[in-house]
């Protein structure tokens, strides 16, 4: 009988971010040890093996978030095998890093206040940074989760690129 071994699949993520915005990964998304064959394996939002980023920059403005990923890894030796994956995110803009208050995105690009307003939309434009102000600023968290299908494949390393994109709308 042929042994099968497992692999744990960590997605690592590239972030561009608008250069007065600073983002830091704070966990990446792993799975846990897959085998060929496995089926469906599934990270959910808050679930421990969830990404997690934090997004810090000018509380009174808003943020746009794209997210790019493929629809299948690939196997970087030999082998033409695919896993097909999916992902999905979330963002918490309340100043904490709480999923209980996390807003779940549909599709894969989302604007949002940085800093959640209760008031709504801002009112007057916000005051330019200059040498006599600087604006207060805020963290909003994103949670990367989604899922992969192992199917009957080759074991190797299987690979794929996220972007994460953030911009100041």
């Amino acid at each position: 009988m042929a042994q099968s071994t497992g692999i744990g699949q960590t997605i690592q993520f590239s972030v561009h971010v608008a250069s007065s915005l600073d983002a830091t990964k704070d966990q990446d998304m792993t799975f846990e040890t897959v085998y060929a064959g496995s089926g469906l394996t599934q990270i959910n939002l808050g679930d421990a093996g969830m990404g997690v980023f934090a997004i810090t920059g000018n509380e009174e403005l808003d943020v746009i978030v794209d997210m790019s990923a493929p629809s299948n890894l690939t196997n970087t030796g030999s082998s033409s095998d695919v896993i097909p994956f999916t992902m999905q995110f979330a963002y918490a803009n309340r100043g904490v890093n709480d999923i209980n208050q996390a807003v779940v995105v549909s599709g894969t690009t989302a604007r949002f206040q940085l800093r959640q307003r209760e008031s709504g939309p801002a009112g007057t434009p916000p005051t330019p940074p200059s040498a006599h102000h600087t604006p207060a600023q805020a963290t909003a968290y994103l949670y990367i989760y989604g899922s992969m299908n192992v199917g009957l494949i080759s074991p190797g390393a299987y690979t794929g690129n996220v972007d994460l994109t953030v911009t100041y709308d």
